[in-house]
């Protein structure tokens, strides 16, 4: 059973928390399958694994400009132990992968992978969240993206809350919605309201009859994850995983063959610095042994409600919070150390 520990910073009512709670059971499943379509890739006959992991975006960055200051991190943290591996996970919106236009971050998660103890820890940061941008001053932390794409968005992230995060994964969810004809659509609920909404966008032939349980094909899956006038920005991201995680379960029960002929559709929408063949054997255990990490996610956002308020300034909103706060929890959750 996953285990949650769930603050809501920004989303107060009811309906938004049930909200938020699904979303983070989709944010693992996300990052399950991802991988158990990579292990697939690494698995296969050594003639092919070159070629397919070639359509991945392999984009470094600068390690010794990423706002790391060794100094600040705990003496008995986790922080050199090969058990853990850490990186974070950027969802973009920017139907751009090759970051010509960088949009700005939508989803921004770091993920902390015990790989003894087969479990996940999962660190999502309000997208809203009010802090310093290195050369751009304080704003919301998703501008990072937009500004300095994966380099200064790793930099902002370090230089404020104190870690060492070097590695990251892109993922342009909106290029990834093509591939939904090729599998034959996705089913999906959708309200009436929801509905309406895609209709007035498309075409007489990609109209929907009606609500409930819906086979959407790419079309109208691009117009749903575009919906920003039913809900709000978190409503929006929701729908999004929503589709992706509704793609990639249809995927990964298809056979290993059928999963390489997609992977070239799919694999062309991530961006990583991460060194595929250095992690191949963790990918193939993780693809192996997917349901043993599914039941051991554990999710926390920081920084809190707890600690955590509402910020208005020249009529845009922030979320402000206690820095001194949310690096403890930092220290708690990313370098896994011991509280006393």
């Amino acid at each position: 059973m996953l285990n949650y520990y769930v603050n809501c910073a920004i989303i107060p009512t009811l309906g938004e928390v049930k909200i938020l709670k699904k979303a983070l059971k989709i944010i693992s499943k996300i990052l399950i399958l991802i991988i158990v379509i990579v292990g697939v890739i690494v698995g296969a006959k050594n003639l092919f694994i070159k070629s397919k992991l070639d359509k991945i975006n392999y984009k470094e960055v600068d390690v010794e400009d990423l706002g790391i200051d060794e100094e600040n991190i705990p003496e008995n943290s986790t922080k050199v132990s090969e058990e853990y591996t850490r990186f974070v996970i950027f969802g973009s919106d920017s139907r751009d992968i090759s970051n010509e236009y960088s949009g700005r971050s939508d989803t921004i998660m770091i993920v902390v992978l015990n790989n003894i103890d087969k479990d996940l820890n999962i660190i999502s940061i309000p997208r809203d969240t009010y802090v310093n941008v290195p050369g751009y001053g304080y704003t919301k932390i998703n501008h990072a993206y937009a500004y300095g794409q994966e380099q200064l968005s790793l930099k902002t992230i370090n230089s404020n809350f104190g870690l060492n995060l070097t590695q990251y994964i892109t993922i342009d969810f909106s290029g990834l919605i093509e591939s939904i004809d090729k599998v034959g659509g996705i089913e999906v609920n959708l309200t009436q309201e929801e509905v309406d909404f895609i209709n007035r966008g498309v075409d007489a032939n990609n109209k929907i009859a009606g609500p409930g349980l819906v086979n959407l094909n790419g079309t109208q899956a691009l117009r749903h994850s575009r919906n920003r006038t039913i809900g709000n920005d978190f409503t929006r991201a929701y729908r999004q995983r929503t589709i992706l995680v509704s793609l990639l379960n249809k995927i990964v029960n298809k056979s290993p063959d059928e999963i390489l002929s997609l992977s070239d559709s799919l694999l062309v929408n991530l961006t990583t610095n991460m060194d595929i063949e250095k992690y191949k054997k963790l990918f193939l255990e993780i693809k192996n042994e997917r349901q043993k990490y599914l039941a051991n996610v554990s999710s926390v956002q920081i920084p809190s409600e707890e600690y955590g308020y509402d910020y208005m300034l020249d009529g845009v909103y922030y979320f402000n919070f206690d820095m001194s706060r949310a690096k403890a929890d930092f220290i708690k959750y990313y370098y896994l150390t011991p509280q006393e």
